[in-house]
């Protein structure tokens, strides 16, 4: 658009000058022979600066292209690492909390912690004084806080949407044995699935 306005500007230029020159000129017609080659030279000049301009416009319109056409490659390449950084450090979350979760608990029926975690939660005691609920309470508040820094990024955040989805109901857990507060696991715990309703007799 910017272009063609350019162009629309040389040519408006040019016809102006071409006017004012035979304006000036005092020419009538018929043209005496000694006006041709002055006449003739003077409209070359005015079309060689008009083809010149034009060349110009044309020759800086190419480069911006060629400028935006690479700041968005730049772009998208930035996109895909990051997209990838963060995907790595999903799947090194999934590993760690995992790792914590299928650990033995310090019930003495040595069963893992998800499951005494899941245990506690419904029964609303205050944990065992397992330091792996400490370490899980730890991890899922470090990612929330990374959820939270990527609040802006609508990309990223989907990123990490089947993550802190998956991990929702754990988070719910660890704040009702007391291992962390809601506020801290917030990105957590609004993707929780919606509590059974009871029907009312």
């Amino acid at each position: 658009m910017k272009a063609g306005v350019s162009i629309a500007l040389i040519v408006i230029v040019m016809l102006a000058l071409c006017g004012l020159g035979l304006y000036a000129s005092d020419l009538h017609w018929p043209l005496p022979p000694a006006a041709l080659a002055p006449l003739g030279l003077f409209l070359l000049s005015v079309v060689l600066a008009g083809w010149l301009c034009l060349t110009l416009v044309l020759v800086a319109r190419g480069q911006l292209q060629q400028q935006r056409a690479l700041h968005e490659s730049q772009q998208a390449v930035q996109r895909q690492l990051e997209a990838a950084e963060l995907t790595q450090l999903m799947s090194q979350f999934s590993r760690h909390a995992e790792a914590l979760l299928d650990k033995e608990s310090l019930d003495p029926n040595k069963r893992s912690v998800m499951r005494c975690l899941a245990v506690d939660a419904l029964r609303g005691n205050s944990g065992r004084g397992d330091t792996t609920y400490t370490r899980l309470a730890r991890l899922f508040e470090w990612l929330d806080t990374e959820a939270a820094r990527q609040a802006q990024d609508p990309h990223r955040q989907r990123l990490m949407l089947p993550t802190l989805m998956q991990y929702a109901e754990i988070a719910g857990q660890l704040c009702r044995v007391g291992e962390s507060q809601p506020e801290k696991l917030a990105h957590f715990l609004a993707h929780q699935p919606p509590a059974p309703s009871r029907e009312t007799e």
